[in-house]
């Protein structure tokens, strides 16, 4: 029997990071936590949208990254 990974999407708020480094750089590291199977970060209306396992614990990890790079990540909204 094969396995699927059923995926799910969240919205976090962000605070602090305004420019473009900024986004690429929280892209880049959430697409290295595992969990995470995309991150899109919208300086437009400061969130991250992210495409995960459906583990809380992965959206806490990328929070938490996000918080050691000197900004602030709180999850507003998953399905």
């Amino acid at each position: 029997m094969e396995s699927t990974v059923v995926k799910k999407k969240a919205v976090l708020d962000l605070v602090g990071a305004s420019c473009t480094s900024c986004a690429i750089t929280i892209e880049h590291v959430g697409r290295r936590i595992e969990g995470i199977t995309d991150i899109f970060v919208d300086r437009g209306t400061s969130t991250i949208q992210i495409e995960y396992d459906g583990n809380r614990e992965s959206l806490e990890r990328i929070c938490d990254v996000v918080d050691r790079i000197g900004y602030e990540a709180t999850i507003r909204a998953t399905e």
